[in-house]
C-alpha cells in the first residue's frame, strides 16, 4: 500500500493519493469556480445575442415580403377600360350640382399672388451678383494684363515674342474695358432701382 506525500507548489499544498488520482487544494477549487462563474454570464449573453440576431433577420425578411406583396398589387388600366368608363359614367344618388363642382376647380387653378417687395428684392440681389461677377473678371484680367506687360518689357526678348506680348496686352485691355463698362451699367441700374424703392403693398 502506497502512502500519500505532500509537496509545496507555489505556496499551495497538494496531496497525492497514490496511483488512483490526486486531490487539489481549496484555492484551486475556488479558482475553478470563479472561472465558471464568469463564463456563465458570457455564455448567456452570447445565446441572447444570437437569438436577437436571428429574430432581426426574420423581421427584415418578413417586412421585405410584405413590401413586395404590396408592390405587386398595382393595377394596370387598359385603354378599352378607359373608353368604357368615359362612355357611361356612373352618377351616385347624392351627387352635387354641376355649378358647385365648377367653382372648386376655379379656386385651385388661381395662380398664387406675387409679392412685389419680394420681386424688388430679387432684382436687387441679381444686380449685386452681376456686379460681383464683373469685379472678379476685372481682377483676373488685371492680373493677366500685368503678366503680359512684364513679358513685353522683359530685358531679353526676341521680336516675335515681343509682338505676341503686345497683341496680348491690347486684347486684355479691350476685355478689361468691356468688363468695366458692363459693371458701370449694372451699378447704374442698381442705383436707379434703389432710388425707386420697394413698391408699396
Amino acid at each position: 500500500m502506497k502512502t500519500g506525500r505532500s509537496a509545496l507548489q507555489f505556496g499551495q499544498t497538494t496531496c497525492s493519493a497514490g496511483e488512483a488520482g490526486s486531490a487539489s487544494s481549496p484555492s484551486q477549487a475556488r479558482h475553478l469556480k470563479c472561472i465558471i462563474g464568469v463564463m456563465k454570464p458570457l455564455l448567456v449573453m452570447l445565446l441572447i445575442a444570437a437569438s436577437v440576431h436571428a429574430q432581426s433577420i426574420a423581421d427584415i425578411a418578413r417586412k421585405e415580403r410584405e413590401r413586395q406583396s404590396k408592390a405587386k398589387s398595382t393595377r394596370v388600366i387598359k385603354p378599352d377600360e378607359v373608353k368604357s368608363a368615359d362612355a357611361a359614367p356612373a352618377k351616385p344618388a347624392d351627387a352635387k350640382p354641376a355649378g358647385s363642382e365648377t367653382k372648386e376647380p376655379a379656386k385651385l387653378q388661381e395662380p398664387p399672388k406675387v409679392d412685389p417687395v419680394q420681386v424688388w428684392n430679387n432684382q436687387l440681389e441679381q444686380f449685386r451678383t452681376k456686379i460681383r461677377a464683373f469685379q472678379d473678371q476685372e481682377t483676373s484680367l488685371q492680373l493677366q494684363l500685368n503678366q503680359a506687360t512684364n513679358q513685353f518689357y522683359a530685358p531679353v526678348i526676341d521680336p516675335a515674342t515681343q509682338q505676341a506680348a503686345q497683341a496680348k496686352v491690347a486684347q486684355i485691355q479691350q476685355q478689361l474695358a468691356d468688363v468695366r463698362k458692363g459693371m458701370d451699367d449694372a451699378k447704374k441700374d442698381m442705383d436707379a432701382l434703389q432710388l425707386q424703392g420697394p413698391p408699396k403693398k
